[in-house]
């Protein structure tokens, strides 16, 4: 039955329905929902109150297990503080606009009768001839949501009825006549640049700044040093990771206690021919049941403890984190079967402390500084070039649009390139060549022909690597047709609405959650207790 399960995760029913076990169902089945309030899962404590209602520490506490566990999948930093305590936040929001919604729809007089109900679930919950499939059904509730039928069928009611109270909402979103014309100007406007993209890396100093020069740097900029220093914590204080292969035996939820004993037993065959020199590839590649990774000799992501634990469980984690280089563990039990584990790669947790480093932040911080100013000092050369009516390629010795390899080449050496955009329409703040930058585009699309080069030059890529300098001048400016407006306006406002609905919801919520009566444990909100399943009866 499970494995008809997966094969029927692929179709969009059940990609939906799955997304909803793992995060939306905190909105419809956990603290605030009906079946919470009326002790279907038990409580424990106060998060939050929303207009009288309460939202419980219990299923609160679960689904942000959740939410944590989504987070770290494939993630191998762990989450800082800031980051988990954002994320609570960021779920009891989501718990407090469900509640929000459902209240409106009642004041509203919406409802969901039975018939609409069960038709919803039975369509969810569709065999692969499509017909309603009970026994999956009841497999669902009780194993997932570990919660009776009343209950999930009145909170899939509640849920229904939150989903309708925010397509009221969306329907309000309007767009008049002005906008609509706005947005066909905007959209059919198309500029044409030529530009120059100074990179801040290709202007560093060929010879880094002396120890005088570095202590004096500290000594007027410490603040800001010590800054560098917090805001990249992960540089200087790096957990241990492990890589680990395993040996890898399934147990499935609906398997009886003499399957699972067969699985271990297989995993204890294992463990004895690794143990009598066998091959620890060649015993993954043929008996492990680990499909991602049986094929490269049961080879596992390089891993924080944290990771282990996310993706599979705390046992696992504890039995195995540990294990030196070349190690070999017993049979251990995760959350998910049977594993016989080999450590392959150990790297050790370093911590440098501030006094440790603050040379180097220092060196890094006055190399960067330089070499921005160097960088920033031609683009303005050439930007004053162009003010005065010289072309870039005049200022710079080169032709345009270069993609040779040799041209590579040059301006690997240093030598900047001139580009071409082609003419391009103002879609979003995507300029061909230089990617997304709003204040860019947003300047390039105010020049006119009469004023083809901006007052100043333009940042972009942020602080780090990719940070650059970009002097860009208009080639050509295409106007629309406005002949071509009645037959583009219903798709243009099709084309708004599908923006504004979303952020007409937004706007009630927020407005809502400013009318209402809202009051949260902020103590329990800061307690970033590690993922488990606590709390859960």
């Amino acid at each position: 039955m499970l494995e008809q399960m997966r094969k029927q995760t692929q179709s969009t029913v059940m990609v939906i329905l799955f997304g909803f076990i793992i995060f939306v169902f905190v909105f419809s089945f956990g603290a605030g929902s009906v079946g919470f309030r009326k002790g279907g899962c038990g409580r424990s404590g106060l998060v939050a109150m929303v207009n009288g209602e309460d939202v419980g520490e219990m299923e609160f506490q679960y689904y942000y297990d959740q939410a944590l566990r989504a987070r770290l999948r494939g993630r191998q930093k762990p989450l800082t503080r800031e980051e988990k305590i954002m994320l609570r936040q960021q779920v009891l929001n989501a718990i407090i606009d469900r509640i929000l919604l459902v209240q409106a729809a009642h004041r509203a007089g919406l409802r969901v009768t039975d018939s609409e109900r069960n038709r919803s679930i039975r369509e969810a919950f569709k065999d692969k001839d499509g017909r309603f499939d009970l026994k999956r059904y009841k497999f669902y509730l009780t194993r997932y949501l570990q919660t009776t039928p009343a209950i999930f069928e009145e909170n899939w009611r509640e849920r229904m009825l939150a989903d309708r109270m925010a397509e009221v909402i969306k329907d309000t979103a309007r767009v008049n006549e002005d906008e609509l014309r706005q947005a066909f100007v905007s959209r059919e406007t198309k500029v044409q640049l030529s530009f120059v993209k100074l990179s801040v890396a290709d202007f560093r100093p060929a010879q880094p700044p002396g120890d005088e020069q570095v202590a004096e740097f500290l000594a007027q900029h410490e603040q800001e040093v010590r800054k560098y220093y917090d805001d990249n914590s992960d540089r200087y204080h790096k957990p241990r990771q492990v890589q680990l292969a395993h040996v890898f035996f399934e147990v499935r939820p609906e398997y009886d206690s003499e399957q699972v004993q067969e699985k271990k037993e297989q995993a204890e065959i294992s463990l004895d021919n690794l143990k009598k020199k066998a091959s620890f590839e060649e015993e993954a590649k043929e008996y492990s049941e680990d499909d991602a990774t049986k094929d490269k000799g049961g080879k596992l992501p390089l891993s924080t403890r944290e990771a282990l634990v996310a993706r599979w469980g705390e046992k696992f984690a504890q039995a195995v984190f540990d294990l030196e280089e070349g190690q070999l563990s017993g049979v251990v039990r995760s959350d998910k079967g049977f594993h016989v584990v080999k450590c392959l790669k150990v790297i050790s947790a370093e911590d440098h402390s501030f006094d440790e480093v603050k040379k180097d932040i220092a060196r890094q911080l006055l190399l960067d500084r330089q070499a921005r100013q160097a960088a920033r000092r031609e683009a303005e050369r050439l930007l004053a070039g162009l003010h005065s009516g010289k072309s870039l390629e005049e200022l710079l010795g080169n032709e345009p649009d270069k993609k040779t390899k040799q041209d590579q080449d040059e301006r690997k050496a240093g030598q900047p390139l001139v580009r071409d955009t082609g003419l391009f329409a103002r879609l979003g703040a995507y300029i061909p060549g230089l990617g997304m930058d709003q204040d860019v585009a947003r300047a390039a699309f105010s020049l006119s022909m009469d004023k083809p080069v901006p007052d100043k030059v333009f940042p972009i890529g942020g602080s780090g690597p990719n940070a650059a300098f970009v002097v860009f001048k208009l080639v050509k400016r295409q106007d629309p047709d406005m002949k071509q407006y009645p037959q583009a306006k219903e798709r243009i406002r099709k084309m708004l609405l599908s923006r504004r609905r979303p952020a007409q919801l937004a706007a009630w919520l927020k407005q809502a959650r400013h009318q209402a009566d809202i009051q949260a444990n902020q103590a329990f909100l800061a307690d970033i207790t590690p993922p488990g399943m606590r709390g859960r009866s």
